[in-house]
Parts: C-alpha cells; structure tokens; sequence
C-alpha cells in the first residue's frame, strides 16, 4: 500500500497548493490522485479479502520422490489483471493469477536433503489494475515436511556390480575364525542343564560342573552401527545414513538385522515383515552430526558388524568391535576401490580383519 499512500499524499500537496496559491488548475489533478488512491486501495483490499489454502500430499516424504501440492485461494472479488501466486516450493516461484474468485494452482515439489523442512508460506498478491495498491494472502505458517533417507540398491564386488543377493555369506567368509563360535563362555551347571551342554574339560581341570553359555539366536543376526561422530561433510553424513537404511532394509528382506543409531545403547530389531522399519526410518532422517552409538564393554555377538562411518578416512573402531571375533565391515562415503566388498549409496564398503580393525 505504499504507493498507494505516496500517490495520495502528492495529490493532497497537489490540491493544497492549490488552495493556498489560488491555482485552480492544481485542485482537480491533485483530487483526482486523492481520488484514485483511494479507489486503487479499496480496490486492492476488497479483491485479496479471501484466504489462501496449501495442501501438501503427505508431511512425509522420501528424497526426490515427488510430492503432490495443491494451493487454492478463494477471494471476495475477482484478482484484477497484475496479480500472482507465489509458490516458494515451486521451481517457477510464481505465475500470474486469473480473474476469478477462486483459483486453484497444482504443483509437484522434490525435496533433495532429508530431515525436518519448514515451508515458506504460499502467497497471494493482489493488485489494482494500475498497480498502484497491493494486498498480500498467505497460506497458514509453520507447515512442516519430513525427509526421509532413500533407500539405495546395495551392490557387491563379487557379483559384477548385481544387486546384493548373498551378503550373508560374504559377511561370514570374511571371518579370519573359521567356523561360527556358538558359544561366548562357561558358567556353573544348572541343575537342570542336560549332559550335552556340559564343559567336560573345564570339569576335569576345576571337579565342578560347568556348562557351555550359548549365544542367543538374536546375536547371530547382523547389525548396522551408524556412526556420526565427525562427518566429512554435510552430504557425506547424509550418504552414510543412506548407506545405513539401505543395507538395514536389504538385511531385513534377507531375514532380519539390528539397527544401532547414534546415542542408542541398545540395537533395534528389524524383522523381515518391515513392522519396525517406519519408526526406525524417521530417526534415520533426524540423525544430526555428532551422535555416537554407545556399545557395550564386550560385544558378544556371531552376527557381522557392518559399521557406517560419516567421514571418508574414519579413525579407529572400538575396542568392543576391534575385539570381536564376528566379521566387520568398515562402510565409509566415497568410490569404490580394489579392497571394497559392495557398494551403497556413493558409499564402499570393505571387511576388516583382525590387524586392520584398530588402525581402520
């Protein structure tokens, strides 16, 4: 409305010299700017007394998948000839509006970064015919949009650069320990504790009983750490958290895994129906630079390891990890080289042995 009330004040100067100088000739053009002013920013205010709706196709979305966005204005007059829709999300921003009272302006919007994305507000500006006033409409504030990491293809060295069809067993034949130990120590004989779970060595040197303490099924499973702790870089972190869901959901549909997140002491278990998957999902596209996982003292697990990395050139594994007997993968953003078992999402990742665990 600014220019609205400069033209009527040049108009009340107009008029008001007018008067003063007794030039007749001023007084009807400087009425006719107070006139015209008027009118303009009547015009304006009537014509954007409305309101302005954006709907958004769902509040979750995954990264560069299209998203449906709606906008739709309904006015008390028509939005004279001048007037726009400005659509932030938009890749054209805004386009003219049409002489009708209600309008309705479809859109399709990519978000490239996940995480938590609060929306500009749409706008409607109306403007008289001349362009003196203007009115501004806008959509409801604090709209929110959550990003979700996308899931990518994880793909082996062994298999030509095929989809990961038998990670499972490239996990176990990078063991340096030959067969799978099904047992993480002895303990005193329960009474009830058949003969076959017997320790009879540890009898003959200790004369008591003690049993074999197996391990539990669920730690023959493989985990997926994310590690955030120093990212190289913003697209790196996202990189490494892409990594994470995908091998998490390649696992899955493999049979199962576990998930570890950044400041989570204990892993998710993600089964193959997916039933966990959506909520795990959701603190993958939250993860912030800095978090890391809190492992046990001891990590008594036969499952591989598969440890993601924010940064390119990663510092030393824990020492929980680093003394494990499982396999372990060191999964980092960057190419693929000679030493890289598969490939995911722009990140590579290799198996580590014993030696190479400490200084990976």
């Amino acid at each position: 409305m600014a220019r609205a009330l400069l033209t009527g004040l040049l108009g009340l100067l107009l008029a008001g010299a007018g008067a003063v100088f007794g030039a007749s000739a001023l007084l009807l053009p400087g009425c006719a700017l107070v006139i015209l002013a008027l009118a303009c920013a009547a015009w304006a205010a009537l014509a954007g007394w409305g309101r302005l709706e954006r709907r958004i196709g769902s509040t979750r979305v995954v990264e560069d998948e299209p998203c449906s966005v709606v906008l739709e204005a309904r006015t008390l007059l028509p939005s004279p000839p001048g007037s726009e829709i400005v659509e932030p999300l938009a890749a054209d921003g805004g386009r003219p509006a049409r002489w009708r009272r209600t309008q309705r302006v479809e859109t399709e919007v990519r978000f490239p970064r996940r995480g938590r994305h609060e929306l500009e507000p749409a706008r409607l500006i109306v403007r008289d015919p001349l362009g003196v006033a203007s009115r501004e409409l806008r959509s409801a504030p604090g709209e929110e949009v959550l990003v979700l990491p996308r899931i990518e293809a994880v793909r082996t060295a062994r298999s030509g650069g095929g989809q990961l069809s038998a990670l499972s067993r490239l996990s176990e034949s990078a063991s340096e320990e030959g067969p799978r130990v099904d047992f993480d120590g002895l303990r005193e004989a329960r009474p009830q504790t058949p003969a076959t779970r017997i320790h009879w060595p540890a009898v003959a040197r200790t004369g008591r009983l003690v049993e074999v303490s197996l391990l539990a099924q669920i730690d023959r499973r493989p985990v997926v750490v994310l590690d955030a702790t120093s990212p190289s870089s913003p697209a790196a972190l996202d990189s490494a958290v892409r990594a994470a869901a995908s091998l998490c959901v390649a696992f899955a549909r493999a049979g199962g895994c576990d998930l570890l997140l950044p400041g989570e002491r204990r892993p998710s278990h993600v089964d193959a129906t997916l039933a966990a998957w959506p909520a795990l999902h959701v603190h993958l596209a939250l993860v912030e630079a800095g978090g890391h996982p809190v492992l046990p003292s001891r990590l008594g697990r036969v499952g591989a390891v598969f440890w993601v990395n924010a940064h390119e050139s990663s510092g030393g594994l824990p020492s929980s990890v680093a003394r494990s007997t499982c396999a372990c993968f060191l999964v980092t953003p960057g190419p693929a080289t000679a030493s890289s078992a598969f490939t995911v999402a722009a990140c590579q990742g290799r198996p580590l042995g014993r030696a190479a665990r400490g200084a990976a």
